[in-house]
C-alpha cells in the first residue's frame, strides 16, 4: 500500500482524482508500469485529468509521481531485478550509465547553490555531517576529506535518541549536511528542522528537484542517480562530494593544501614505525 501522506495534505481532491489515488494506493507495482494513456484508460478519466492530479498532488509532472511512488514501494532487490532485468550485464555498460547520470548531474546543479555549500563549509565553526543506509558512505567520505583540512567535523549518530547527543551541538556559525535521495529520511527532516531553529546552515544532498512538503534545507545539492525503478549506484553522490570537498579546499586559499603537506611531512618522519 502507499501511505496517503505521499499525496499533498490540505488540498481538496476531485472523485476522478480520488480514483486515481485509491488505484495507485492499492496497486502501486501495476501502475508503475502504466504510461498515462493506459491508467486514463483503465480509470475511466482523461489524459489531462490525470496529468493535473500529479501536479495537484505536490508533484511537477507525471514522471516524478512515478518516481515518488516507486521510491516508497519498492525495495532495493526488486530495483536491482529490474536494473539486472532491463540492461546488459557488463561493466563497461554500466559505466557508461553512470556517466550519463554524472552529466545529467553536472547540467542539474545550481552554480549559486554549489558556491553557497562552499562558503558554508568552508566558514563553519563545526560541520556536522548525517548519512543513513547507503548514504552513509558518502557522509564518511565528506568527513574524512573535511577533516583533513583542519576543519572541526562531527559525525551525527544515524538515529534514535542519540541523533540529539550530536546535533545538540548545533549552533548559529554551524553547518549541519544530511543526505535524503529519493525520499527524505525523517531524521533528515528533523535535523533540517532544528538546524533552522538554531540558526545553523543545513545542506542537502538530493536526487529530487520537487518534494512536495518535505522539508527544504537552506542549501540543496542534486545528484541525478538514475530512473525510479533503476538500482540506484552512489557514482554521481560521491563525484559531488568530491567536487565540493574541492571547491572547499579552494576556498581556504593554502591552508588546506599546507596542512595536507604537514600531515605527509609527519607520515614520512614516522615511516615504518606503525603496523600496517
Amino acid at each position: 500500500m502507499v501511505p496517503a501522506s505521499l499525496f499533498k495534505q490540505g488540498v481538496t481532491y476531485t472523485q476522478a482524482e480520488h480514483t486515481i489515488i485509491d488505484f495507485i494506493s492499492s496497486n502501486p507495482t501495476e501502475f508503475l508500469v502504466m504510461p498515462i494513456q493506459q491508467l486514463a484508460e483503465r480509470l475511466g478519466v482523461s489524459d489531462a485529468t490525470v496529468s493535473r492530479f500529479a501536479r495537484h498532488a505536490g508533484f511537477r509532472d507525471f514522471k516524478e509521481l512515478k518516481g515518488a511512488i516507486a521510491a516508497g514501494t519498492l525495495g532495493p532487490a526488486e530495483k536491482l531485478a529490474a536494473s539486472i532485468g532491463n540492461s546488459p550485464s557488463s561493466p563497461v555498460s554500466f559505466l557508461k550509465r553512470q556517466q550519463g547520470y554524472l552529466d545529467v548531474t553536472a547540467e542539474r546543479v545550481d552554480p549559486g547553490e554549489f558556491a553557497h555549500a562552499v562558503e558554508a563549509l568552508a566558514g563553519a565553526q563545526l560541520v556536522l555531517i548525517h548519512g543513513k543506509g547507503a548514504a552513509r558512505a558518502c557522509a564518511e567520505l565528506l568527513r574524512f576529506r573535511l577533516a583533513r583540512f583542519g576543519l572541526r567535523v562531527e559525525m551525527l549518530p544515524t538515529g534514535g535518541s542519540e541523533l540529539f547527543e550530536g546535533l545538540v551541538h548545533a549552533c548559529p556559525g554551524s553547518a549541519v549536511v544530511t543526505f535524503g535521495f529519493s525520499r527524505i529520511p525523517t531524521e533528515s527532516s528533523v535535523i533540517i528542522e532544528h538546524a533552522r531553529s538554531v540558526g545553523a546552515t543545513s545542506i542537502l544532498f538530493s536526487s529530487r528537484s520537487h518534494r512536495g512538503t518535505d522539508a527544504r534545507a537552506d542549501i540543496e545539492l542534486l545528484a541525478y542517480r538514475g530512473e525510479p525503478l533503476e538500482y540506484h549506484s552512489m557514482a554521481s553522490a560521491v563525484a559531488l562530494v568530491d567536487a565540493l570537498v574541492v571547491s572547499v579546499a579552494a576556498r581556504l586559499d593554502g591552508t588546506a593544501t599546507e596542512r595536507l603537506d604537514r600531515l605527509r611531512k609527519l607520515k614520512r618522519s614516522y615511516e615504518g614505525r606503525l603496523p600496517r
